[in-house]
């Protein structure tokens, strides 16, 4: 059975477009914090990175920067095909 992704409305994440911190930094932190405090379980599966853009009103380079981010400094990992 395939665990479904989390629906972009349902992670919580909430941006501050006039913080001098960038945007994909926000999300970076953000998700990494809810990884460290357990919120998100080894094999949550986050949302796909257009449903995450759509839901927090960036582009879709933002969230694919802050995923590439959190993979790079290993607090996500991803698998071709299955989110």
């Amino acid at each position: 059975m395939t665990r479904a992704s989390a629906p972009a409305t349902t992670i919580g994440l909430r941006l501050d477009p006039a913080a001098e911190q960038p945007l994909f930094e926000q999300i970076v932190q953000q998700l990494a914090e809810r990884v460290r405090t357990g919120a998100f379980p080894p094999g949550f599966r986050l949302p796909p990175t257009r449903d995450l853009a759509r839901a927090l009103g960036v582009h879709r380079n933002t969230v694919v920067r802050a995923f590439e981010e959190l993979g790079a400094t290993g607090v996500v990992t991803s698998q071709v095909g299955s989110g």
